[in-house]
């Protein structure tokens, strides 16, 4: 065995093994699951196995270009995932080396495309709706249609993260309470989610279906279980995502893609919309949206916020009710 790897809890093998330890283990104490990064992490150990000196183990610029470099046809966001690592990482070492390369985030000039999320409309989220009835049933799974469709219609209902739902097990589902109980998720925040009564009802069903298929049903055992009892993975969620929005006929493509986690800015733009239905004060509700959420504060809730068709009738309607008389129309001769 790798006397790096022996001295690794993580399995680490690189000569900076005992380093990247340290440095994922100050993470996760500061409160980040680093569950994403860490897989980041020993994707990177692997690279350093192959370009540092055992007798030197030194980060220079050239090996972190060489670690950024682009690969095949990914994007630049992709990249610019292994270089805020990277960067992360050199900036760990420097405390006790100060040879280590210190990285702008400019200097390998990575452009970075700001990306729009896709929020559905009130009529795409509707057919949505629909279409999750609707999904095909796997030739191992004959119950896939329903675990899978209610999964989908949670997430579009109530702006939980993939990762989130995925983790939720039948110990996490009060059904007498109708709520959900999100445990240790981003920030290591724990939060209880109320669903509504029609929503209590399919994941009774789900459960009924999972005693029928796997003949029990225990505290610990995914909420949404696959084929054979266990997590679905998050490819097949997508998968199963993708294929709804080709029944529910919302176009996926170009400018118009939509990603799983544009389900979470879907709901949270739709529910804002019915807030300004109902006339509330969004000053007073933005904080209920935000721990809802699972955010740290308001400013994490206002990126999910975006002025859609849907939302800007609704804004335009409530203010020409308070302030139409200040417009004059102006007649020409």
């Amino acid at each position: 065995m790798n006397t790096f790897q022996a001295n690794s809890p993580f399995g680490f093998l690189s000569p900076l093994a005992l380093q990247l330890t340290r440095f994922l283990a100050l993470k996760r104490a500061m409160g980040y699951l680093y569950r994403e990064e860490g897989r980041a992490l020993r994707e990177l150990d692997a690279f350093l196995s192959t370009r540092l000196s055992p007798d030197d183990p030194l980060i220079t610029l050239s090996i972190a270009r060489a670690y950024v470099a682009r690969r095949g046809t990914e994007s630049e966001t992709t990249r610019a995932h292994r270089l805020s690592l990277i960067r992360e990482v050199c900036r760990f070492l420097r405390l006790d080396d100060p040879r280590v390369v210190l990285l702008e985030r400019q200097c390998l000039r990575i452009v970075r495309q700001k990306f729009l999320p896709r929020v559905l409309s009130r009529d795409e989220g509707k057919r949505f709706l629909q279409a999750c009835n609707e999904l095909p049933a796997g030739r191992t799974s004959p119950i896939r249609p329903t675990i899978l469709g209610t999964a989908l219609r949670v997430l579009y209902l109530t702006g939980l993260r993939a990762g989130e739902l995925l983790r939720l097990t039948q110990a996490d589902v009060d059904v007498d309470a109708g709520t959900l109980h999100i445990r240790h998720t981003k920030f290591d925040k724990s939060r209880v989610v109320p669903i509504t009564p029609d929503l209590v009802k399919r994941i009774v069903h789900c459960r009924a279906l999972a005693m029928q298929r796997f003949g029990h049903c225990l505290p610990h055992t995914p909420l949404f279980p696959g084929p054979r009892g266990g997590r679905y993975s998050i490819s097949a969620l997508r998968d199963a995502f993708r294929r709804t929005l080709g029944s529910a006929g919302i176009k996926c493509t170009g400018s118009n893609r939509v990603r799983l986690h544009d389900l979470r800015h879907s709901f949270a733009v739709l529910r804002l919309l019915l807030w300004c239905e109902q006339g509330v004060d969004l000053d007073m509700k933005l904080p209920l949206l935000a721990t809802y959420l699972g955010h740290v504060g308001l400013h994490s809730s206002q990126h999910y916020l975006q002025l859609t068709q849907d939302l800007m009738g609704e804004i335009t309607r409530r203010h020409q009710a308070r302030f139409g008389y200040l417009i004059k129309e102006e007649r020409w001769s």
